[in-house]
């Protein structure tokens, strides 16, 4: 790509970033010379100039320019072309138009116009690559039809000056816009800093595959002639970036089941808890469940992680619907498309119950086996014996079939199924009884004949873990609060002392449903100062003050309500700035959960937005896009990450309660259902409880179910050789061990404060 002034004008291009403002482009008198590298790597340099330092030049009536190469190469070659505006090359010899600096270059001869001169300088050994002129010197010959009328005005894509590409962006249109149309345009272009030519940049208007030189940014220049005018060239260039494509990301792959195989099951009273698992790949994913009954999410902390055995049976009577989600960074999230269902029936339960204790080998549920072991003997130890057995086995999630496995007592050959592990899985009916579903599947591995065994051990101190909190309290102070308020911090008590009586590692932070006045400005999600609070800062009140509920107390009072400007409540755009200013206000810790309660008896701005719903002149407000409760889970996500326990429990009048409404609206103003609040406690998993209600404790969400103060089980690396080994100090009083699915399981749980030791076989591999 050297050749470029001799009749074939190379393109250069560049990219840019999406501008507001318009940016202006001028005429200069300083132009940038710019070198293409050779094949050696070494290229000459030069820096043409009109003597002593200029690159335009208009003759007068006497007096001729002389020429400077300027280049740092002795004993090279010069060729000193011409063209005209539009860029035909001048085929005159011209006196004295050669060698390294011209002197007395005459170019009236040639008649009135604009001529613009390009150097190529060679090394005629080859030892270095050519210098080639990107930009050339302008010499004027004036009269009546020379002028300085040109202007061109670059743009990418009809209108910008920068842009930013992306993967999915299509390459930008790079226009010149010249006044009058150009005769020849050269377009240069530099990547981070450095000069690159990129195809297809050319003309009064291209789209170069900018993108094809990989992501960079990349500045392009316009110098451009015309008839009857000096040239117009680009004073600040055009910008291009070209970002990275996103690193690929592997989905994740879920196979949610109930005990095993089934995507459906009816429990009663008197059935085991049913084994939920997410069967996901990978399986270090988080797992976020939620539960529906009749379309409205329900509260099951029992239900987490990748298997576990909720009550459902305690919901009460209905049809449930279980989803899964499943992140983890840099991979597809996992969306459930077909809900598991649960079916709770205790309408005609019988008092007849199979009771079963599936085995291997008499007491094993988990064993390696390998061809000196031989198989093993598996007995469902059912009572009543005469049931209807019915066996599934599974492997990597993928149900298999085992010869010789079936009824009461039986010697499944897991040796001819292969290497691998293998889950086991027992259902069991009779007439007149309630089904039996093993809670927990039986394991199997089957691995080579291995000798010796290998031993492990390991310690473990027992500690409380994940008890940390930051609540956010969000309080309607209009003019409709105002009884409600001077009863909330009554129905609030037994809230606030769970928390001083549980583990719970806790901090508050309390705001309002109104912009506030803080100096000169009116400020969103302000948090507001525990009134005989004496820690710092004031406004988180934290674990360990005194006296928590009577601070809690004087605080909700001195909020109060009814106060002016205070009817357009916005708990939600509260919030909102509430969490945008998280850097600033401390009341959030990185790893601690979000558990945010709003207390209101009108929906956002009054009535959500529904004309439907006004009562008074005025009460219809538009919402705004920080109203809407997808936007203040977005929010979080932003601020904290997609990994954040983050929850918001809702005390309102709960859409459809006619009764709540009517206890309220006797108060003496008009109370609305809190539609959007309950549908962001919906989104966060959090709980929706009624402004009417005596104790608005009994079902906050604010994740003490979470908090382990004790350790029910250890896992295992495998399913243990021989005896296992168990210490725990100090030694906890009727406490016993089983081995189930290559876990440990304490009996009862190991409570906080003390150590455990472990050691036992496993076969070397």
């Amino acid at each position: 790509m050297k050749q470029l002034l001799l009749g074939v004008v190379a393109s250069f291009a560049v990219v840019s970033m999406i501008a507001c403002a318009p940016v202006k482009f001028t005429k200069s008198d300083n132009q940038k010379l710019t070198v293409d590298d050779g094949p050696t790597g070494v290229t000459i340099v030069c820096d043409p100039r009109i003597s002593p330092n200029a690159v335009t030049y208009t003759y007068a009536a006497s007096g001729n320019p002389s020429l400077l190469s300027n280049c740092d190469t002795a004993n090279i070659n010069y060729e000193w072309i011409i063209k005209r505006s539009d860029s035909s090359v001048v085929n005159v010899s011209i006196p004295n138009l050669s060698g390294a600096n011209p002197a007395n270059v005459d170019l009236r001869t040639l008649g009135e116009g604009t001529y613009y001169i390009f150097l190529t300088a060679r090394d005629p050994d080859g030892q270095k690559a050519p210098f080639t002129a990107t930009t050339p010197l302008e010499l004027v010959v004036p009269g009546s039809g020379t002028g300085n009328s040109l202007t061109c005005d670059p743009k990418l894509n009809g209108n910008l000056t920068t842009i930013t590409l992306n993967s999915t962006d299509n390459n930008p249109t790079v226009s010149a816009n010249c006044t009058p149309a150009a005769g020849s345009y050269i377009w240069t272009v530099t990547k981070n800093g450095s000069t690159i030519t990129i195809a297809g940049l050319s003309g009064a208007s291209s789209s170069p595959n900018i993108k094809g030189y990989g992501a960079g940014t990349y500045r392009i220049s316009l110098y451009a002639t015309a008839s009857g005018s000096a040239h117009w060239q680009t004073s600040v260039p055009l910008t291009v970036t070209v970002n990275d494509p996103p690193p690929p990301q592997t989905p994740i792959l879920c196979n949610p089941k109930i005990n095993g195989s089934l995507n459906s099951l009816t429990v009663t009273t008197t059935t085991n808890n049913p084994l939920i698992s997410a069967n996901c790949a990978p399986s270090d994913v988080t797992y976020s469940w939620r539960v529906t009954k009749n379309g409205q999410t329900v509260n099951l902390p029992s239900l987490n992680d990748a298997n576990s055995n909720p009550d459902f049976v305690a919901l009460g009577n209905g049809t449930y619907l279980i989803y899964l989600t499943a992140t983890k960074s840099n991979h597809v999230t996992y969306n459930t498309t077909n809900a598991l269902t649960i079916t709770v029936d205790n309408s005609g339960v019988n008092n007849l119950t199979i009771d079963c204790s599936p085995r291997f080998n008499v007491d094993s549920t988990a064993i390696t086996i390998n061809s000196s072991t031989g198989n093993p003997t598996l007995n469902a130890n059912c009572n009543p014996n005469t049931v209807a057995y019915t066996w599934s086995v599974y492997r990597n999630g993928v149900p298999v079939t085992i010869s010789g496995i079936g009824g009461a007592t039986s010697v499944p050959n897991f040796l001819a199924a292969g290497l691998g592990t293998y889950y086991v899985y027992l259902s069991a009916s009779q007439t007149n009884y309630n089904a039996y579903t093993i809670p927990t599947p039986l394991e199997v591995t089957v691995a080579n004949v291995v000798t010796p065994t290998r031993r492990v051990t390991l310690a473990k101190d027992v500690q409380v873990t994940d008890n940390k909190v930051d609540i956010v309290l969000i309080v309607d102070d209009s003019n409709s609060m105002l009884s409600d308020n001077r009863k909330l911090a009554q129905r609030l008590q037994g809230f606030v002392n769970n928390l001083t009586s549980q583990n719970v590692d806790w901090q508050m932070c309390a705001t309002v449903t109104h912009s506030q006045l803080i100096g000169q400005y009116y400020y969103w999600g302000a948090s507001r100062n525990w009134v005989d609070y004496v820690g710092s800062p004031q406004w988180i009140l934290k674990r360990g003050a005194a006296d928590p509920y009577s601070i809690f107390t004087k605080t909700i009072d001195a909020i109060g309500a009814g106060w002016a400007d205070t009817d357009d409540e916005r708990a939600i755009k509260a919030a909102f700035w509430h969490a945008e200013y998280a850097s600033s206000n401390t009341c959030y810790r990185s790893d601690a959960s979000i558990s945010v309660i709003i207390i209101s008896d009108e929906d956002v701005r009054s009535v959500g937005g529904d004309s439907a719903q006004v009562f008074y002149g005025g009460e219809l407000k538009q919402l705004e896009a920080d109203d809407l409760p997808q936007a203040y889970v977005n929010k979080i996500k932003q601020k904290f990450g997609m990994n954040k326990r983050f929850t918001v429990n809702s005390i309102i009048v709960k859409p459809g309660d006619t009764a709540c409404m009517q206890a309220q609206d006797s108060g003496g103003s008009k109370s609305h259902y809190g539609k959007y609040y309950a549908e962001l406690s919906s989104l966060t998993n959090g709980f929706t409880s009624s402004i009417c209600a005596n104790d608005y404790s009994e079902n906050l969400n604010y994740f003490r179910d979470r908090i382990v103060s004790s350790l029910a089980s250890i896992p295992l690396e495998c399913a243990p050789v021989g005896t296992i080994d168990v210490t725990v100090t100090p030694a906890v009083a009727g406490m016993s061990t089983r081995i189930e699915n290559n876990a440990l399981i304490f009996s009862p749980a190991v409570p906080a404060g003390h150590h455990i030791d472990v050691g036992y076989d496993c076969p070397r591999n």
